[in-house]
């Protein structure tokens, strides 16, 4: 799914009218699905199970914006919400620290990493910089906190700061990756290493 598309008035009305045919009526069943999908989400111990609820069903909705022909509304939901929780176990995932990679081979690949660091950083706007940097700045209990922090400074929520983050470091991640495959050998390097 594209991550611009956004809920549109139409899209949305096309959502309640394929719960029912009365708008009060679909409005009902639009929070009774929504209830659902929260107690799910809660159950599997999602990160912002309202969130998730709410993205279940605005993917509910561009699919049938879309024109897909949905003959169990409940199920193909459902379907969607076993969908998110597998992208929010990756995303957990790819939020662990790596341990398992290979150490760098020389002090000259050490030096070609941080370069590259360096290089990719320096195309950044210094907004997106000085957010990566501090999201990843200082020990464990240190970075809790300061997460926090960061997230009350933005107005955001912990999980929308998380997501942010992620992304910053996948593009981050790519780029060090490119610059040094043009320099080495893949496997004489490590990826940039992920903090948690």
């Amino acid at each position: 799914m594209s991550p611009q598309w956004a809920l549109s008035a139409e899209a949305f009305s096309g959502l309640l009218a394929a719960l029912h045919p009365d708008r009060d009526q679909a409005a009902l069943r639009y929070e009774d699905l929504r209830t659902r999908l929260v107690r799910v989400f809660l159950w599997e111990h999602a990160i912002d199970p309202e969130a998730l609820a709410d993205d279940a069903l605005t993917r509910l909705a561009r699919r049938l914006e879309e024109g897909e022909q949905i003959q169990n509304l409940p199920a193909f939901l459902n379907g969607i919400a076993r969908n998110l929780l597998k992208e929010e176990s990756n995303r957990r995932h790819r939020l662990e620290p790596l341990t398992d990679l290979p150490a760098p081979v020389s002090n000259h690949d050490i030096e070609r990493e941080h370069a590259a660091l360096e290089s990719c950083l320096a195309t950044w706007e210094p907004d997106k910089r000085q957010l990566l940097l501090a999201y990843y700045q200082g020990d464990q209990s240190a970075r809790i906190q300061g997460r926090q922090r960061l997230a009350a400074q933005l107005g955001l929520e912990l999980n929308a700061l998380r997501n942010r983050a992620l992304r910053l470091r996948d593009r981050l991640e790519a780029c060090i990756r490119k610059q040094l495959e043009r320099d080495i050998p893949p496997e004489s390097f490590t990826q940039f290493r992920r903090g948690q």
